[in-house]
């Protein structure tokens, strides 16, 4: 009984070492996740029209937000990153005022939902390249005192 057990063990290890050079699925093994690629361009001001600097730019979903830009001194932002692929290609760009009165004045958190348009079509697990089609435009509001010091 032994001996058969170990002819079992050593039939299905070599059968595990040619396991993957059939052509089950009609292509290779391939491991990782969905990955694309999203570009984003804009420009963040205040009411009055005015560029406002020092604006963290985050790009996301619901509770999973991941920061990839800070406005520059024109309130300009350009954003590549690549991440998990967005359902519809919609997703959330989140601004933040990190540093204070400095760039402008002091600002309400603000989101804008935008959809990106497939601009490069990907090859396996990289689903391909978006981009927002136009320059995205957010005014962003002053913060208002709370009353708490």
């Amino acid at each position: 009984m032994g001996k058969f057990i170990r002819f079992l063990l050593i039939c299905l290890g070599f059968k595990s070492l040619t396991a993957c050079d059939t052509d089950i699925w009609n292509g290779t093994a391939e491991y990782g996740t969905p990955y694309a690629e999203y570009e984003v361009k804009g420009r963040v001001s205040d009411a009055e029209g005015t560029p406002v600097s020092g604006i963290k730019v985050s790009m996301g979903v619901e509770n999973y937000m991941d920061s990839v830009a800070v406005t520059d001194t024109e309130g300009r932002f350009h954003v590549i990153h690549g991440t998990f692929p967005f359902d519809d290609n919609t997703f959330d760009l989140q601004f933040t005022d990190i540093d204070g009165e400095a760039g402008g004045g002091l600002f309400e958190e603000q989101t804008v939902t935008v959809q990106a348009e497939m601009v490069e079509e990907g090859d396996g697990w990289d689903v391909g390249d978006y981009a927002v089609p136009e320059e995205v435009e957010v005014t962003l509001s002053p913060k208002t005192d709370s009353g708490e010091e």
